[in-house]
């Protein structure tokens, strides 16, 4: 058995190994170097990977999104670094890599053909967000009174590791947001922020048109999903509202 990770990747390919009480070696090729998985009747014995063995090395091996594999029907561990059964390590690993996977505010997310298998098994929240999805939406489109954006993003970002949703980049747009009253300046979303000045370096101003356009100096504040909070003076002189619908971007 061989071919690349573009189908199916490390974690699924042990997965199908191990329940097959396969005995022999996963071995991984990559550009940073060679990686060696021994398992014995399904189970994980020996790895090896860029100079690390053992658990680190499995980590390691079940982190890679490309690469070629190659299973060795038979082969045998030179020595025993591992023990315990692969889900062990798979669910350490998912935990690792939900950090691992980065979901941009604006990227377009979709439900994966791999939901309807699993879908009923996920916790309260997930199911609910998934049934907001639809046929496929931004993560900010989904922020609300209970749902911040780093949840959001945080969410996502687990059921892409288990590839439940398919996750587009997307270049930084227009944001939809609401005028709420704050205490200084104006402020946005430090990750709205975060990903505009990834794509379009850095940037002092944004611009906002709703009934009224403005070109406003801003600063990111975590926690304020869709909201543009604006002093009291900024509001009175540029003629905008509490509760108004603009739009905002970058001013580059």
């Amino acid at each position: 058995m061989e071919g690349d990770f573009r189908l199916l990747g490390p974690i699924d390919l042990l997965q199908l190994l191990a329940q097959g009480g396969r005995t022999g070696l996963f071995q991984v090729e990559t550009p940073g170097g060679v990686g060696e998985v021994y398992l014995e009747r399904g189970r994980p014995v020996h790895a090896a990977f860029l100079g690390r063995v053992g658990r680190e090395a499995l980590l390691e091996v079940l982190a890679l999104r490309e690469g070629r594999f190659r299973f060795h029907l038979g082969g045998r561990a030179p020595l025993t670094t591992l023990s315990g059964p692969l889900e062990a390590y798979l669910l350490e690993a998912i935990r690792t890599l939900d950090e691992r996977v980065e979901v941009g505010p604006f990227d377009l997310v979709r439900p994966s053909p791999r939901l309807g298998a699993v879908g009923a098994t996920l916790d309260p929240v997930e199911l609910a967000l998934l049934e907001d999805l639809g046929q496929g939406k931004s993560p900010l489109d989904l922020v609300g009174p209970s749902r911040p954006l780093e949840e959001v993003l945080k969410r996502f970002g687990h059921l892409a590791r288990l590839r439940l949703v398919e996750v587009s980049p997307r270049v930084p747009r227009t944001a939809r947001l609401q005028v709420t009253l704050g205490k200084r300046g104006a402020q946005v979303e430090a990750l709205l922020l975060k990903a505009w000045r990834a794509h379009y370096g850095a940037f002092t101003h944004v611009r906002v048109k709703g009934a009224k356009e403005a070109v406003l100096p801003v600063e990111g504040a975590e926690g304020l999903g869709v909201e543009l909070r604006l002093a009291p003076e900024l509001l009175l002189f540029h003629g905008l509202k509490v509760g108004e619908e603009v739009l905002v971007w970058p001013e580059v």
